[in-house]
């Protein structure tokens, strides 16, 4: 018996309402895998993942090109008085023939070769007198000399191990066999987190120095954060950088709070950040990363249809925005002809926005449709003489966290915390100053031991 025409019609309606329902599946799967191997192809050049995070793959040695040779520099000779030892070499007869008529030319061939003397530690003993009170009966100790703290190792040998583990990241074991084989001193593991302890403290003084610095100096400032671990939690490292300074704090947050925590009161400098959203509503000439967003806009580029143009159009513009200020800077071009194509630029800028606005995907537009309400904020570095449109001085020095975070998996203790975020405060901030981290982080704890004041990390500057 052939179907109804009512049964026909109501089969052909089922069918297409399971047809209309496995296309809205598929269309939910097509955007799922998409979404899926955008996330897998994510990089340090089209996302803010670290360069560490990269998966390299072998190099082609048929296609690799020849690396062009470096042209050798001579060393410089050290001045006579730089000298200890003067050796003259001669011959007493001439290699070629046996003959002893030989004439000293004058014109010395000078070879100048440093080498490490041998190093042994000194060993000093303290006995320190006990006595008893005739009058009273109490008994007392004498104390150690002025400048001597109480413990096995002193304060020049707590610097170098400071030093190791907070500057060059040793681990503790790798630190305890480097000073047994240069010294011949053999420390623990427990000694190791004791002596870290003890210059953290000595270095309070100078961190909030420095912290009181950054926040408050005329120069740009640069905030960034990165994971941490502590205590098997997660923490958040913050970071503010001039370029004559930096400073950092582990906090258990990563808020609007915590960044207020770190910060304080700001002074009227201009701030660079990403656009996490800790970052809004600050009163300060506020500039957002165009690194950030390059990277961001590189993502759409890599995708299909309207999308790729748009987000290869805005990556574009804004790459040739931060040449045009980093060819001012290095002065290689005035700061009229830089306002001129700032001008014509801006202009770009704001059509390849709009454009995204309203041709783009849902996510690509929203993106644009933020950035075209701040533009102000894509634009703050112009007013400034010295400002870089990009955070990569804060993200430069967060590196050397994140490094240290990769091999240690983070601290295990408040003090071991303290000491992270003090030592490598003093680190970056000496390093910027071009002066001897080991010695400074030395003149620190002798200072502390000794009373004196903590030294300054630039004098002409005063902190």
């Amino acid at each position: 018996m052939k179907p109804t025409y009512e049964e026909l019609e109501a089969k052909l309606l089922t069918t297409e309402a399971k047809l209309a329902d496995t296309l809205r599946l598929l269309k939910l799967a097509v955007e799922r895998i998409t979404a899926l191997e955008e996330r897998l192809n994510k990089n340090s050049k089209n996302s803010s993942k670290p360069p560490s995070s990269d998966r390299k793959g072998n190099s082609n040695n048929d296609d690799k090109e020849q690396k062009k040779t470096r042209p050798g520099a001579n060393r410089t000779l050290l001045s006579p008085e730089q000298i200890d030892h003067f050796h003259t070499c001669k011959l007493d007869s001439c290699p070629c023939c046996g003959s002893n008529r030989l004439v000293d030319q004058g014109q010395p061939l000078i070879l100048q070769q440093v080498e490490l003397p041998e190093v042994k530690a000194i060993a000093t003993q303290f006995d320190c007198t006990k006595y008893a009170c005739a009058s009273c009966g109490e008994e007392s100790i004498a104390d150690l000399p002025k400048g001597v703290p109480n413990s096995a190792f002193g304060p020049r040998l707590m610097a170098l191990i400071a030093t190791l583990t907070g500057v060059f990241h040793l681990a503790k074991r790798d630190a305890m066999q480097l000073v047994q084989d240069l010294y011949g001193v053999r420390i623990s593991e427990g000694s190791i987190i004791n002596v870290e302890e003890r210059v953290a403290t000595a270095l309070n003084e100078i961190y909030e120095r420095i912290h009181r610095h950054v926040m408050s100096s005329v120069l740009p400032k640069h905030f960034d954060e990165t994971s941490w671990r502590n205590k098997g939690k997660n923490h958040w490292v913050w970071v503010a950088s001039t370029s004559n300074a930096t400073c950092f704090r582990i906090d258990a947050n990563r808020s609007k709070e915590a960044f207020q925590r770190f910060a304080g009161t700001l002074g009227e400098a201009p701030i660079i950040t990403d656009r996490y959203s800790a970052y809004t509503d600050l009163e300060n000439p506020h500039q957002y990363c165009l690194a950030h967003l390059i990277r961001d806009f590189r993502k759409y580029a890599q995708r299909d249809g309207l999308d790729r143009e748009i987000g290869k159009a805005l990556e574009k513009e804004l790459q040739q925005i931060c040449r045009t200020q980093r060819e001012f800077r290095q002065g290689e071009i005035s700061q009229r002809s830089r306002d001129a194509r700032f001008r014509h630029q801006k202009k770009r800028l704001d059509e390849h926005l709009i454009d995204g606005l309203a041709n783009g995907t849902d996510e690509l537009s929203g993106l644009c449709d933020r950035l075209y309400d701040e533009m102000h904020k894509l634009w703050t570095f112009s007013k400034f003489t010295n400002e870089d449109p990009t955070n990569n001085l804060a993200e430069r020095d967060l590196r050397k966290l994140v490094l240290w975070r990769k091999k240690s998996y983070g601290t295990r203790s408040t003090r071991g915390q303290r000491f992270v975020e003090r030592i490598s405060t003093i680190a970056e901030t000496v390093r910027k100053a071009r002066d001897n981290i080991l010695a400074f982080i030395t003149k620190a704890v002798l200072a502390f031991y000794t009373g004196e004041s903590a030294p300054l990390v630039a004098s002409s500057s005063g902190f």
